[in-house]
């Protein structure tokens, strides 16, 4: 499939960034998704 070392490292490098941004993703929607919204907070996210 790759004709060069080059190419291969390339790949390597392009999967592991997806996959480190997919377990990221992860672990953080969910922390995120289970704060209680308060009023102070909606005036921030207005600003």
């Amino acid at each position: 499939m790759f004709k060069s070392d080059l190419g291969r490292t390339v790949a390597a490098i392009a999967c592991t960034l997806v996959f480190s941004a997919t377990c990221v993703a992860g672990a953080v929607g969910p922390a995120t998704a289970g704060t209680k919204a308060t009023p102070a907070m909606a005036l921030r996210l207005q600003a």
